[in-house]
């Protein structure tokens, strides 16, 4: 359906989870239930990192600095719940060769990312996609307002090459890491009473939507419930908002058409329509409702893909949409 942001560092963290991990001292379980994918060692403890948090800062340790697992130790603690598997965050961060000591990329610490993506900090999903196994455990259990630093071993390491020439095969990198925010997993609102006659929705153990659809014909017009009332800041038109969503067409024997679930991460999406926006329909069950609420949207072809379809729609489709706001980015 619609895109993602562009990244911040894209040739370095550039995959398909990105537009989109162990927390020092969380080894039998993290804030919030998360499940850290590292701990802390001698390697990731000799690294210092001075300055306030969310500025570049001056980066200390001793080289060459190798370690044979990834490791990494809290700089500056954080708050809130930790970062679970396929989580989104913003976040800056610093490279460096753990052999020369020299930084290999940086986002530019402004806190300001314009709309291309080619400044501010990175939004990274925290997921199997990212492109170094070593950064995902180092972000997992990961909080808000935390300054982590990580030590990564080759074999965790990025792919030969993706950080340039001066990084050999055999050195161990390391990532200091500042958690600008962290958004939602899944919608954590209110649970609301349903009315009849809509498609029905059971949750999977991971919030994950499965949506049946009623022996009825389809809606004429837009219709809009609360599955979950959240408590978040309201999403206005123009706003990017970061959602899962689950989309299905209304048949007797509804397919699903597209799914963040199913690709794995959550996206960036802008509410509006025309270039790089999205259908008409989509907007109007957005905007004005908070983060962290569940939406079901039922969107009639001319507020959908009309009599053209889309891809796997097709022409005079009445699309059937459950959607977690998971932020504002």
């Amino acid at each position: 359906m619609p895109l993602t942001r562009p990244l911040r560092l894209a040739a370095v963290l550039a995959s398909a989870a990105l537009v989109a991990a162990g927390l020092a001292g969380c080894s039998a379980g993290g804030p919030g239930g998360c499940t850290p994918g590292a701990s802390s060692g001698a390697g990731s403890d000799s690294v210092t990192a001075s300055g306030r948090f969310g500025t570049s800062p001056t980066i200390r340790f001793d080289t060459p600095l190798h370690v044979p697992t990834t490791q990494v130790s809290t700089l500056i603690p954080g708050t809130g719940a930790g970062v679970v598997d396929g989580q989104e965050l913003v976040a800056d961060l610093t490279i460096l060769d753990g052999t020369t000591g020299k930084v290999v990329s940086k986002t530019d610490y402004t806190g300001k990312a314009d709309p291309t993506g080619a400044t501010g900090p990175a939004n990274v999903v925290v997921s199997s996609k990212l492109p170094s196994k070593g950064l995902r455990s180092a972000l997992l259990c990961a909080q808000a307002g935390e300054r982590l630093a990580a030590v990564i071993p080759p074999k965790d390491g990025f792919a030969a090459g993706a950080l340039g020439p001066a990084v050999k095969a055999s050195d161990s990198i390391v990532v200091v890491v500042d958690v600008r925010k962290t958004y939602l997993a899944r919608a954590n609102g209110t649970n609301q009473v349903m009315a009849g006659g809509l498609p029905s929705v059971v949750l999977g153990p991971d919030g994950r939507p499965g949506i049946t659809i009623p022996a009825a014909p389809a809606p004429k017009k837009l219709e809009v419930a609360d599955l979950k009332k959240g408590s978040g800041p309201v999403l206005q038109r123009g706003d990017t908002a970061v959602v899962h969503y689950t989309g299905v067409l209304w048949s007797s024997s509804p397919s699903v058409f597209d799914s963040t679930w199913q690709n794995g991460a959550p996206v960036d999406l802008p509410l509006k329509t025309g270039d790089g926006g999205v259908v008409k329909g989509f907007v109007s069950a957005l905007a004005g409702q908070r983060v962290g609420s569940q939406v079901l949207a039922i969107l009639p072809p001319d507020e959908a893909y009309g009599a053209s379809g889309n891809g796997t729609v097709p022409g005079n489709a009445t699309l059937v949409f459950v959607v977690d706001i998971l932020g504002k980015a």
